[in-house]
């Protein structure tokens, strides 16, 4: 497979994960239960477990993609990361305020300063 392929096929799958997010986040999973695929008393857990299974992917992509940006200092891959996990944490807030879950507000608000701080401090160079 040439670097181009690998390189489009990555970036397919990326756009399929985005519109299926955006799906999800405004039309949710109850979609499983109303085609019949789901059990309505299941939806919980496997809101759960796919919710944590997220984070664990991006917590373990974070922390190696970050780690080579840092040692590479490389400015591009740092504003990557940081707009990813801005679109992230700005999303989870937006839910969190219409769905009154007023302690996590708090919690993306620290971890966007956090990030922010983290990713945008440091003087990267090409």
């Amino acid at each position: 497979m040439t670097q181009s392929l690998r390189k489009t096929v990555l970036s397919a799958m990326s756009i399929i994960l985005i519109l299926w997010g955006i799906y999800f986040a405004f039309w949710g999973f109850g979609v499983f239960v109303d085609m019949g695929i789901l059990p309505a008393d299941n939806l919980l857990a496997w809101e759960s477990g796919l919710y944590g299974a997220i984070m664990m992917g991006w917590g373990l992509t974070l922390f190696f993609v970050g780690r080579i940006a840092f040692e590479r200092n490389d400015r591009d891959l740092l504003r990557a990361l940081h707009w990813g996990l801005i679109l992230w944490l700005l999303v989870e807030a937006y839910f969190s305020v219409t769905l009154s879950v007023w302690f996590n507000v708090g919690v993306d608000i620290a971890l966007i300063a956090l990030v922010s701080f983290v990713l945008l401090e440091r003087k990267a160079a090409k």
